[in-house]
Formats: structure tokens, C-alpha cells, sequence
């Protein structure tokens, strides 16, 4: 019945229950297609079968066949979706007999970027996905094709780095001469929603009582995922005192009786998520379909869920807008606890570095970022809380002046703006709209922000610098970690990071010498994580020969070789907007202020 959870079936055996958003195929901007009606283009022939069984349990799909292979041959669909954001592309597809591979790709028939990628085909439906995130420029349709262009190459020039990319040998073929394709799709979002077919939905959400587990002050949660987890969706809701979801990067996040466990590596290819607890302690775990155990975080204490609501929701997306799409097979709860190991956080340090400077923010004194870098100690240094230059002298076209509570701007005195706060380890920078009275006294600019420099306390030659901070979300909000000579002169420069919180997928990494090296100085790193739902790593190792970047200890942009051999110092920053709105926007009543750049820490490391 519509109002009914689908049962997907393999072997004969229930999978479980599939649980699917409102009986919607596409979100706003998109469109489905690949019905009976559909034509191939380039000669390749295309035939509506209906003695096929599609995904959804109806009959009808489209098979294709190659005719004689036809460079840039379109297979699918385009959309009239021009401009910047997120566009998720899917489809299911099927071999029509063996095993084989054919080629995605979306691309902005404007300007050509594109991401394509290679998939395997069987004998069994399998849904793909192509996500990519376009800016501003792309202002073209989007078109997204299953095509065979002969062999993959990859271009020297670019300036984009996508993972998920495949980098194809000159010698690669495509072997597979025919498939079925059923339910292709474009919309703008994080991650494709469910194809259901007309006249077919499944239900919004499921719900199931929570008598087994509320108040239980030992337990154990185990969720059963036969085909994976998905980013953004909620496994369990019961309100704030019992929840398990995944992140929108794909980390397992847990709330239970008041705290939070948080793991830092996908786990959406993980086949069991179990979450325990006891008078010892909370622990978040998750078992790989070969059987091994990833410890994702860990806490000591009495740890138990309070009262909950009477029924708890299954499959949720992250938002509670409606269903995830996820297949839950089995939730068991139990008391088959295993002892609580504790979970250290990732290390990333290169061999034979050692640490010379950082900050952990354990310490909450604020006098210690200041206009002077004055105060402070050896484990929690002083910060300046301006550039070199005035606060006046805003550069890039920024729309914020840099504060702290005793800057009075052209007033008589200090107009008290603090934009600095420290909690439980972490530094938080604020950038907020500045009122009537602050606006006159700094020059008309219409908001106030903060930045820190060790400009006046500590700089250095070549070394392992690392972050560790959740980006903020929203138009005109723009992050930075970066580094800057220690004399009086620019450039060189190297941004660590980079990110404008309109595209929380991705970062940009960079280098500025006066005469630049071979090859791309900088790039836009997309489809990495959501850098904004939670703290992420940024690492940047430079050496006398290079310069490398990390983001969650995975190399993400290399540079060299570089004429960056002088002392530099550090700096951290939220600005707002710029002068080039391709690049960052200026903030609009969308903007969710006040916008928070928070950071659990700031080090660097020499070789030792």
C-alpha cells in the first residue's frame, strides 16, 4: 500500500524495511527521466523492454545498445539547472548480460567541468551516484550521459582535484555492448534521494516503541546494515537523550544522556553500527562486512540515556525533513557489553617532527589575544588580534573589521566587542553583524569579526603545521589557516586552508611566491567531507623541496618546487565576503549570523 514501508528481497530472504522521504522523485531544480517515451541520440539504440523488472519492483526499463561507438555520445538526460551548488546526479543501471563497464559523467555544457567516473555493471540493479559541486561560473545545463568516448586521459592543466576521479590508463576499453538504465535523475542536493516510481511510494518514516531501552542504565544498541549506511541520516531519533546518525561526511555521531561521541572516518561502508553503555562509560563502534571492529569514539563516566518518548523514529534524514533512504535490516538491544577501550584521537604528524609551538585552548583566558600579543605562556601562547597593519586597512574587499573588547575604532573609547570565546578546549571566532552604534565608530562596515597572529610570538623555516576546527556555514563566511613572511613583505604566502562556507564540500590550498613554480599554485579540493558538521584536520608539511596539504590526514594538493625558504609566522581568521563574489559572496539575509569558526587547536612541529 502507499502508506507502507517497501521489504527489498535477496535470494528470497527480507532484506529488511527500506525507508524512503515523501513520494517525491526529484528535489526542486530537477528532473527524472528514461520513461518509455525516451530517445538515444548518435545512433545508439534504445529500447523501452517491459518484460523487465525495474529496482522498484514494476516492470519497464530502458536497454541500450551500443551501435558503433560515437565520441561524446549523450545516453541520459540534461537539465536546465545553470549557476553554482551542489548537483547530485543517479541512476540505476544493470548489465544485460555478463560483466562490464560503461562511463558516467555530469558536466556544465557551458564551461565543461565535469567528473566522470568508470562502473562496473552485473547482473543485479545497482544504483550510481555522481555528486559534484559547480560554482557560480558554470552557468550552463547541466547534462549528465552514460557514454563510451574511448579511452579516459587525464589533463596536466587542470586546476581541480575531485575525489572519486578515476585516473584511466591510455589502454583503458569499455567492454560492456549493452545495459539497462531505469530511474536517472538531477537534483540539487547532498546526496541523491530515492527514485520511487509514479503511482509507488514507500512510508515517510518508520517508528518503534522504546520501552526495551529507555532507562536502562546498561546497554547495548546494534543496528544491522546490509547495504550501508548513507551520510546525513539519522539510524535512531529519540529525542536528545538517545540518538545515532551519520554526519554529512559520514562519521558516526551519538547523543546519549546528555554527551556526545563523534568518530572522525566514513563509516557508511561499515555493515553493523553498535553503540554501548554503562556505568563505565559510552562507547561508538562500527564492524566492516569482513568482520573487523573500528573503535569511533569513547567516554568514561556514568553514561545513560534519560527519559525517552514513547516511540522512537528509524531512518530519518539527518534534518528530520523525512526519510533517509536507508535499508535497517535488524536493531537488537541487549546487554552484551564489551569492555570500553579508549579512543585516541588520529595522529598525523610526519615521522621525526617534533612540536615547538601550539595552542589546545584548554586555557579560557582571553586577555592573551590582544593588540600587543602581550601575557600569555608556553602552553597557552599569546595571540595578536590584529594583521601587521591597521584594523582600518581592510585588504581583499572584505566587509568586516578584525576586534577585540578594547579597540574603540574613531570612537573615545574601547567599544567592548569581543569576538573571541574559549569553551571546553575550543576557541571560537564570531563574526556577527555589528549594530548601529559599533557600525559609526569603525568606518561604516556593517560587521565585526576576529583573527589571530603569532606575528609577535613565534615564526619559523619549513615544518608540519596542523588545525584542528569545525568551518562555519553560510554565505559570505570565509575561513582561513594560513601563513605569511615574518618581514615586512607580500608575498609569499601559503593558505592551509581555505573554505567559503556557501561550499561546504570543499577547500582551497594555495601558495603565493612573486615567481611561481611550474604547474598549478593553488586549487579548489571538492567532495572531500562537509567540513562544517563537525572538526575536521588540516595539516600542511613544507619542506625545502615542497609544499603538501592534508585535510583528515590524506594528501589533498601538493606544490614545488618553491622559493619559500624565510621565516613565517601564523595566522587564523574568519572574514566576510570579498571582493570577488565567485570566490566568496558577500552575506545576504540567508546568512545564519552569528557565523563560528571554531578550533580545538592550532601546532607546529620542526624536524627534529
Amino acid at each position: 500500500a502507499p502508506d507502507e514501508p517497501r521489504r527489498p528481497m535477496r535470494g528470497g530472504e527480507p532484506l529488511g524495511v527500506l525507508l524512503e522521504g515523501p513520494g517525491q522523485n526529484l528535489l526542486s531544480g530537477g528532473r527524472a527521466c528514461l520513461g518509455p517515451g525516451w530517445k538515444a541520440k548518435s545512433g545508439v539504440r534504445a529500447e523501452w523492454d517491459a518484460t523487465v523488472e525495474a529496482p522498484d519492483g514494476s516492470r519497464g526499463a530502458l536497454r541500450l545498445t551500443r551501435g558503433t561507438p560515437a565520441k561524446g555520445a549523450e545516453y541520459l538526460t540534461s537539465v536546465e539547472a545553470d549557476g553554482g551548488g551542489l548537483l547530485c546526479a543517479s541512476v540505476w543501471l544493470r548489465s544485460a548480460g555478463g560483466t562490464g563497464t560503461w562511463r558516467l559523467k555530469l558536466l556544465d555544457f557551458e564551461t565543461y567541468a565535469n567528473r566522470t567516473a568508470v562502473v562496473e555493471l552485473g547482473p543485479e540493479w545497482r544504483r550510481y551516484v555522481l555528486p559534484m559541486e559547480f560554482v557560480d561560473r558554470d552557468s550552463g545545463a547541466k547534462r549528465f550521459s552514460l557514454i563510451d568516448n574511448g579511452p579516459q586521459k587525464s589533463d596536466p592543466k587542470t586546476r581541480d582535484i575531485r575525489f572519486g576521479d578515476p585516473y584511466q590508463p591510455a589502454d583503458t576499453e569499455l567492454t560492456l555492448d549493452s545495459a539497462y538504465a531505469w530511474g536517472a535523475q538531477l537534483e540539487r542536493a547532498q546526496r541523491a534521494t530515492s527514485f520511487i516510481a509514479e503511482g509507488r511510494r514507500a512510508a515517510d518514516e518508520l517508528t518503534i516503541p522504546t520501552e526495551a531501552f529507555g532507562g536502562a542504565d546498561r546497554g547495548r544498541l546494534s543496528v544491522e546494515l546490509p547495504l550501508g549506511g548513507a551520510p546525513g541520516a539519522t539510524l535512531l531519533d529519540a529525542g536528545a537523550q538517545l540518538r545515532l546518525a551519520y554526519s554529512n561526511s559520514g562519521w558516526l555521531v551519538a547523543e546519549i544522556g546528555g554527551h556526545r561521541l563523534m568518530g572522525v572516518s566514513d563509516a557508511t561502508a561499515d555493515r553493523k553500527v553498535v553503540l554501548q553503555w554503562s556505568p563505565d562509560g559510552a562507547m561508538l563502534s562500527s564492524v566492516s562486512e569482513a568482520g573487523k571492529t573500528r573503535r569511533h569514539a569513547a567516554i568514561r563516566g556514568a553514561v545513560a540515556p534519560g527519559p525517552l518518548p514513547a516511540r522512537a523514529r528509524l531512518g530519518t534524514a539527518l534534518d528530520g525533513s523525512g526519510g533517509a533512504g536507508l535499508t535497517v535490516a535488524q536493531l537488537d538491544f541487549d546487554a552484551q557489553l564489551s569492555p570500553l577501550v579508549a579512543v585516541p584521537p588520529p595522529a598525523f604528524v610526519p615521522n621525526a617532527y617534533q612540536r615547538v609551538f601550539g595552542d589546545d585552548f584548554d586555557d579560557a583566558d582571553l586577555s592573551r589575544l590582544n593588540e600587543d600579543a602581550s601575557g600569555g605562556s608556553k602552553s597557552a601562547p599569546a595571540w595578536r588580534s590584529r594583521y601587521r597593519h591597521p584594523r582600518k586597512n581592510v585588504i581583499n574587499g572584505e566587509k568586516q573589521i578584525y576586534m577585540d573588547p578594547r579597540f574603540g575604532g574613531s570612537a573615545d573609547e574601547p567599544l567592548g566587542v569581543q569576538p573571541f570565546s574559549i569553551a571546553n578546549g575550543v576557541l571560537t571566532i564570531r563574526a556577527e553583524r555589528a549594530s548601529p552604534r559599533v557600525s559609526r565608530a569603525i568606518w561604516g562596515y556593517e560587521y565585526t569579526s576576529g583573527c589571530i597572529t603569532t606575528e609577535l610570538t613565534h615564526a619559523q623555516t619549513y615544518g608540519y603545521f596542523e588545525m584542528c576546527a569545525q568551518l562555519p556555514r553560510g554565505k559570505g563566511f570565509w575561513p582561513a589557516f594560513w601563513l605569511l613572511p615574518k618581514r615586512d613583505a607580500w608575498p609569499p604566502e601559503i593558505d592551509v586552508v581555505e573554505a567559503s562556507g556557501e561550499r561546504p564540500f570543499s577547500i582551497h590550498h594555495g601558495v603565493i611566491e612573486k615567481k611561481a613554480a611550474p604547474g598549478a599554485s593553488g586549487a579548489w579540493i571538492r567532495d572531500i567531507a562537509d567540513l562544517t558538521d563537525g572538526f575536521h584536520y588540516y595539516g600542511c608539511e613544507w619542506t625545502e623541496a615542497k609544499i603538501s596539504f592534508f585535510v583528515d590526514g590524506r594528501k589533498t594538493f601538493e606544490y614545488g618546487p618553491h622559493g619559500l625558504h624565510e621565516d613565517m609566522y601564523l595566522l587564523a581568521n574568519l572574514a566576510v565576503g570579498s571582493r570577488d563574489p565567485s570566490w566568496i559572496p558577500e552575506p545576504d539575509s540567508s546568512t545564519p549570523f552569528p557565523g563560528e569558526y571554531r578550533i580545538d587547536y592550532i601546532r607546529a612541529y620542526q624536524r627534529r
